[in-house]
């Protein structure tokens, strides 16, 4: 068995905000490496005035440049929807 090694050691997590009915809405990415040099990406979404999210969804990858080419198209689509992406 041999064990792939992994450069990225780096946690990658975007989050974007929108304002629905005055109810602000949001969808969180997590990107972050496993122990098996794969890369798991966490999509959480959900509105603020719920304690737990609406929905997480996880996917792996095996490479880092097909993770961030999904987190592209997803912040890409969720702009064109209204969405902000706000440093705290």
């Amino acid at each position: 068995m041999v064990q792939k090694k992994s450069n990225h050691s780096l946690t990658y997590k975007v989050t974007l905000y929108r304002e629905v009915n005055k109810k602000i809405r949001y969808y969180s990415f997590y990107l972050c490496p496993t122990l098996f040099g794969d890369f798991l990406l966490i999509k959480e979404f959900g509105s603020m005035c719920n304690k737990k999210p609406t929905r997480i969804i996880k996917e792996y990858f095996s490479e880092i440049e097909d993770s961030l080419e999904v987190i592209k198209s997803f912040i890409n689509a969720k702009i064109k929807k209204g969405y902000l992406q706000i440093n705290i």
